[in-house]
């Protein structure tokens, strides 16, 4: 028996998620919990998801309290407050922990062995928070975003090459923020396909990218879909114990030269969580580019503490 549990489910990335893991019918029990003001809502999430289920799948979608997070596998928390204008990350992160802190309070009475996959922005100044304030094994304590922004980067690509986008495999790591870092060494094309390119055009591309979801935000008020799409790749790889190499973001011990910080790394996952990080061979630019991501991440953490 497969389950999950979603921390603030009432929510756009936490409804959306729900659905989209309940549709695919790769689990056997969704829980969605909120904060009190927010139950009315949230038991007419569940409702509704369970109404688009029936023609698709038996998975148990239901409206809890912490209790009944009991046995998780993996609880994903979007819970969260969203930057406010005129905010910094180090406010946003300082509200965002003080949350954190009564989330995984309530959690640990009832879970001691489980997955925790966060969103929660600035998230991998969180996940390092999430991992240092606890005592479970960091293949457990993983945060969302690379897999995100690795998407908007193959879309990116793929009008730029006027191709498939589901013929591009690329990858972005380091900070899910402005310090990202598309790893243009490590692009795979369909086999008659060759491609180069200048530092201009990666420039270029890495504005668009950061960009986007900035787009999306002016536009709809929220990302959505790429989140709950994203989150479902990372808990199926995990629950059906794929094998998978994600980008996900990891506090590091050695690997790229780099401990104590979270970003985003190639994460293989297993149903253990992260099974082993791969360092890949890149260049010497992107070598540097993740270092300075580590960089500013650690200094913004040392702000936080």
């Amino acid at each position: 028996m497969s389950k999950i549990s979603i921390i603030g489910a009432a929510g756009t990335v936490g409804s959306s998620f729900g659905y989209h893991l309940a549709i695919q019918s790769i689990v056997d029990e969704i829980v969605y919990i909120d904060i009190p003001s927010k139950h009315s809502f949230t038991v007419g999430q569940v409702e509704d998801t369970n109404h688009a289920l029936a023609y698709h799948s038996d998975t148990d979608v239901s409206c809890g309290e912490y209790a009944d997070t009991e046995n998780s596998d993996i609880i994903v928390i979007t819970a969260g407050k969203p930057r406010q204008p005129g905010q910094n990350r180090i406010d946003l992160a300082t509200d965002n922990t003080a949350i954190l802190d009564s989330i995984l309070d309530s959690l640990l009475e009832y879970n001691d062995d489980f997955i925790s996959i966060i969103t929660t922005n600035p998230v991998d100044l969180l996940n390092r928070y999430v991992f240092e304030s606890g005592n479970r094994p960091r293949k457990s304590v993983l945060g969302f975003g690379g897999i995100l922004d690795s998407a908007r980067f193959r879309y990116t690509l793929s009008k730029t090459l006027s191709l498939p986008v589901t013929d591009i495999d690329a990858t972005i790591l380091g900070e899910h923020g402005d310090s990202q870092v598309p790893i243009f060494s490590q692009i795979k094309l369909p086999e008659d396909t060759t491609i180069s390119f200048s530092i201009e055009e990666q420039e270029s591309i890495l504005s668009s990218l950061k960009e986007s979801a900035m787009r999306v935000i002016e536009q709809k008020k929220a990302t959505q879909w790429g989140p709950s799409a994203g989150l479902y790749h990372m808990v199926a790889a995990i629950i059906e114990n794929k094998n998978q190499v994600l980008p996900c973001s990891v506090v590091l011990d050695g690997e790229y030269g780099l401990s104590d910080v979270s970003l985003g790394v190639p994460a293989h996952l297993d149903s253990a969580g992260m099974k082993e990080i791969l360092e890949w061979n890149l260049s010497n630019s992107e070598e540097d580019a993740l270092k300075k991501s580590a960089e500013k991440l650690d200094s913004e953490y040392a702000l936080l503490k």
